[in-house]
């Protein structure tokens, strides 16, 4: 295990031997005699989940800074929205070691599983590697993402350090393990253990979720080749990312999935684990059978006030009336009125597209006291309408006057009850604006904001983040965002053993100002 552990740390790809040492323990020996039969795959494939459900998004920093907030109860988070340097550079949320973690676990399985190719089926031994491809191009696209140009790792045990590679050749990669899941992931109503019985995570690789996958993936690339101006067909990526936003809305070849036709509903589904919410393909699963159940991730958790357990941020009124038309079924659904102590409105939007707390005992011998450890919902992280709304973005941005976003639209518009497209409040600023701000009021506080800002460009970049005083974004210029200032920093930590990192350019210029 020892020897496990220092290759990877020799990398200077984790941070500390503690980054792995919550996987279970049989999945870190020496794998000598390891990998033997189905039931050591299924383990280290529940592995991998467990570190997708707990790590994988475990920082939101980009998230933090992208999202709606009018009051905030954490000095730290104030100085992310404004891209504060100490605040970016000194945070743990630029640590990439956990996502790492599920590489590595992906490429353990791939390196041995061919020691079970005596015990387990062919068709088995292909599904097992089609969740640890699905599981890499997941990982990759998180941190192309996030951090743009990173290392890329050969298998599980090679010793050497890795350099940064380009941002396109990170999400290409990214973009190489999806696929070989996508072409090998039955459809998500036949994800099976290794008895036989249906999986019904959504957290799990199927057809669907890494459909959803490329669809995202190819979305990225090719915004990223326009904003930051690198070789590289962007229009090919925004035709490959309309294909399968198509595959997922139009046919069943991928998995069925539907619009949920009310937003009320919708937030019901969002609150109630045990429905299956016929529009959410890839979910982050709430674990109700884990001795100490906490969430999964989701972002909108500081926005939640269920059952009086109080909000670290919050929204004014004042923003929902601006971002949503009066008559839209939305708002209703999505918030409440915040009211002080005394009842009275306090001026804010309180969440409620989250209803439902986990609480626990938090004092044995006082019965009153207890404490909500989990937000009962697996949430949605992507789901059919944001595939609408994605599939528009891109359609959009080949035609400025496109027929078939406006289509796209006007479906998410006119399920809320808003005014049709372009008739709609900001609609004269063009198609494009008008998709872009029709996925914040659908995606309204799901994590989604900062990355849809940075894909339609610099003008939404210097506009629509946060533009208080001292912030970077309303004068951040191109050249700032081709030095990677769109992108986290690499970690202090990961430079100790690893002499081939060189820190992201634009990081690197503003600690030395």
């Amino acid at each position: 295990m020892k020897k496990i552990l220092y290759i990877f740390l020799l990398s200077g790809l984790l941070s500390s031997c503690d980054d792995l040492l919550d996987v279970e323990p049989e999945t870190l020996l020496s794998f000598d005699n390891y990998f033997k039969t189905e039931l050591d795959l299924e383990s280290t494939l529940y592995s991998i989940q467990g570190f997708i459900n707990d790590k994988l998004l475990a920082h939101a920093t980009q998230e933090e800074a992208g999202e709606f907030r009018d009051y905030e109860a954490y000095e730290s988070v104030s100085s992310i929205r404004l891209w504060n340097t100490e605040a970016i550079t000194k945070s743990i949320g630029s640590d990439w070691s956990n996502i790492y973690g599920i590489v590595y676990m992906a490429n353990v399985m791939l390196d041995n599983i061919s020691k079970a190719e005596v015990q387990a089926s062919p068709d088995r031994i292909q599904f097992y590697k089609a969740q640890a491809y699905f599981a890499k191009g997941l990982s990759y696209y998180i941190l192309g993402m996030k951090w743009g140009e990173v290392p890329i790792t050969r298998n599980s045990t090679s010793a050497e350090p890795y350099g940064k590679k380009p941002v396109l050749e990170v999400l290409d990669t990214a973009i190489s393990n999806a696929t070989r899941a996508y072409k090998v992931l039955p459809v998500q109503s036949e994800v099976k253990d290794r008895l036989g019985n249906v999986i019904k995570s959504k957290q799990f690789g199927s057809k669907g979720s890494a459909c959803a996958l490329l669809a995202n993936l190819y979305a990225w690339k090719g915004s990223i080749i326009d904003l930051q101006g690198l070789e590289g067909d962007a229009k090919d990526c925004y035709m490959k990312a309309i294909q399968y936003c198509s595959e997922l809305i139009e046919g069943n070849e991928v998995g069925s999935y539907r619009l949920v036709r009310d937003p009320e509903r919708l937030c019901e589904l969002f609150s109630d684990i045990n429905q299956e919410n016929p529009e959410a393909i890839f979910e982050f699963t709430l674990d109700m059978q884990s001795k100490y159940v906490s969430s999964p991730y989701l972002f909108a958790s500081a926005y939640l006030n269920i059952d009086g357990k109080g909000t670290d941020a919050k929204v004014a009124q004042t923003t929902i009336d601006k971002l949503y038309e009066s008559q839209d079924k939305r708002v209703s659904s999505f918030v409440t009125p915040g009211v002080n102590m005394w009842g009275e409105p306090d001026g804010y939007a309180t969440l409620n597209k989250w209803r439902t707390g986990v609480w626990a005992q938090s004092d044995p011998n006082n019965p009153y006291s207890k404490t909500m450890t989990a937000v009962s919902t697996n949430f949605a992280y992507w789901r059919l309408s944001g595939i609408y709304l994605l599939r528009a973005e891109c359609n959009a941005k080949l035609d400025a006057q496109s027929s078939e976003a406006i289509g796209d639209l006007n479906e998410i518009r006119g399920i809320a009850g808003a005014t049709l497209y372009p008739n709609g409040p900001g609609d004269d600023m063009g198609l494009q604006y008008a998709v872009f701000k029709e996925r914040q009021r659908e995606l309204y506080i799901e994590g989604h904001r900062w990355y849809d800002i940075v894909r339609n460009g610099m003008w939404y970049i210097n506009n629509e983040l946060y533009q208080g005083d001292d912030g970077k974004f309303k004068t951040m210029t191109l050249e700032d965002v081709r030095k990677g200032a769109i992108f986290l920093p690499i970690f202090d930590s990961a430079f100790t053993m690893n002499s081939l990192l060189v820190q992201n350019q634009y990081w690197l210029e503003a600690l030395n100002q």
